[in-house]
């Protein structure tokens, strides 16, 4: 019998944004009453959770700045 990966697909939105001469993804989807996002292809940064879309966003860009400093 194969064993198969379990894969989890989620339904959300992609909020691209410069820093410091850098383009970023940031993919951020809806969980329950709150908001999660995480950035594309940069597994240092950890997942942020918040209450708006919007929230998330600028909070990843704020640890996207931090790091750069």
């Amino acid at each position: 019998m194969k064993q198969q990966a379990a894969r989890v697909q989620r339904q959300g939105r992609i909020y691209r944004f410069t820093i410091a001469g850098n383009d970023y993804a940031a993919f951020i989807w809806q969980f329950g009453a709150q908001f999660r996002g995480r950035v594309e292809e940069h597994p240092q940064v950890p997942q942020c959770t918040g209450r708006t879309a919007l929230a998330v966003r600028d909070a990843l860009q704020q640890l996207l700045t931090e790091q750069a400093a």
